[in-house]
């Protein structure tokens, strides 16, 4: 056998055996109270959110003290943005019963509409330290122009050393952002 194709070979088999298998993860608003079947509603909220390009990639993004480390085989389950909508959507609705979320195009016009575009501005994970979420967010509705507008930040600490712990203190940062929130919607 030919020297190079010999070294080709041990390359690949080599190459083969540390393949390393991906790793999914989800959040989830588990956390939050159960929702009960509900019909009467007064107000409709359509949630708008926006996550910093850095971490809004399939990857899980760990920040350093010199940068950042992504992690290639450490992937979120669906789009991070998406995620994040859906929980703190739940999470809002637990809080308040007279809050569904909806879309634009599902709006009653018998129900009080609101928009509520949050902007997470900055969306920290760090071994050792945990999560620290940032947000933005102004609170509007369909005739009252402007209604409330905040900023704060978030943290949860890591339960321990493997990455779904991350997943879970993102859980309870957006958990806090919900109840920062609620607290700005109107009666």
């Amino acid at each position: 056998m030919k020297p190079t194709l010999l070294m080709t070979l041990s390359m690949l088999i080599c190459g083969c055996a540390f393949n390393r298998p991906d790793h999914f993860y989800v959040l989830d608003a588990g956390n939050s109270k159960s929702l009960a079947a509900r019909t009467a509603f007064t107000t409709q909220l359509t949630l708008l959110i926006t996550l910093p390009v850095l971490v809004d990639r399939n990857e899980l993004v760990l920040m350093q003290r010199d940068g950042v480390k992504i992690l290639e085989h450490e992937r979120w389950a669906a789009p991070l943005a998406d995620q994040v909508t859906g929980v703190l959507g739940q999470d809002i609705e637990a809080r308040r019963e007279d809050v569904i979320m909806a879309s634009r195009h599902m709006a009653q016009p018998q129900i009080r509409h609101v928009t509520l575009a949050v902007d997470v501005v900055q969306l920290y994970l760090q071994q050792g330290v945990g999560v620290r979420l940032e947000a933005r967010w102004r609170l509007t509705g369909a005739s009252a122009g402007a209604v409330a507008q905040g900023r704060e930040t978030f943290t949860a600490p890591v339960a321990d050393a493997n990455y779904a712990s991350f997943a879970r203190a993102i859980d309870e940062c957006l958990g806090l952002l919900a109840d920062k929130l609620v607290a700005d919607l109107p009666d």
